[in-house]
């Protein structure tokens, strides 16, 4: 588990990285989300009528093959299986989930009355680094237990939507005019760049 733990930490940390998803209002402009990437501007927008039409198309064909799929497990299979090995994960989170909340609770009451009593910004700042803190803290538990439903059938799908909704949306400029990206599902599977598209796929899902 301690694996498990320190790979959530890692992508709370590299999402906290990145300022620009921090700033999601300044990031979208008439329902779309423009960036530069290797000298190339890109953007990602929501789905059309006939988009979404194909989404869910390709969402129902991917449901029917995963449920033929003997390998893959619901989420409720998993947590019994963990249960089976001792492994009390979930119940032992949500302990520490209301914990944590309990201590926020407290901080930002402090917090409250500290600005009604306009004390010293290095006061404020001290409330509001702890404040994040823990914020951040129920980020990595929460980041964890999904890491540990990652290979269930519900994730899966997500994952799958995810996808195609990032080879809907992307496009790029060429010759002064916004074209789609990619052709087919296909090319945007086999399109090597893994940077360009999880940043695409992260902007995709901040608009959608």
């Amino acid at each position: 588990m301690d694996d498990r733990l320190k790979e959530a930490e890692k992508i709370i940390k590299d999402m906290e990285q990145d300022s620009s998803l921090s700033k999601v209002e300044e990031l979208i402009k008439d329902n779309r989300i423009t960036f530069t990437y290797k000298e190339n501007k890109y953007r990602v927008r929501l789905l059309n009528s006939a988009e979404k039409d194909e989404l869910d198309l390709l969402r129902r064909k991917k449901f029917g093959q995963l449920l033929k799929d003997k390998d893959i497990l619901f989420e409720k299979d998993i947590l019994n299986q963990y249960k089976e090995r001792g492994l009390n994960v979930f119940e032992e989170t949500d302990i520490e989930i209301k914990k944590l909340d309990s201590v926020l609770m407290d901080l930002e009451l402090k917090l409250g009355e500290s600005i009604s009593r306009n004390e010293p910004e290095q006061t404020l700042k001290n409330y509001k680094d702890k404040v994040q803190e823990i914020i951040n803290k129920k980020k990595i538990l929460f980041t964890q237990r999904n890491l540990l439903l990652e290979f269930s059938f519900e994730n899966a799908i997500l994952n799958y939507v995810a996808q195609i909704i990032t080879y809907l949306s992307l496009e790029i400029v060429r010759d002064g005019i916004w074209k789609r990206m990619f052709n087919s599902f296909e090319d945007f599977q086999k399109y090597e760049d893994c940077e360009l598209i999880n940043r695409a796929g992260e902007y995709s899902m901040l608009l959608q």
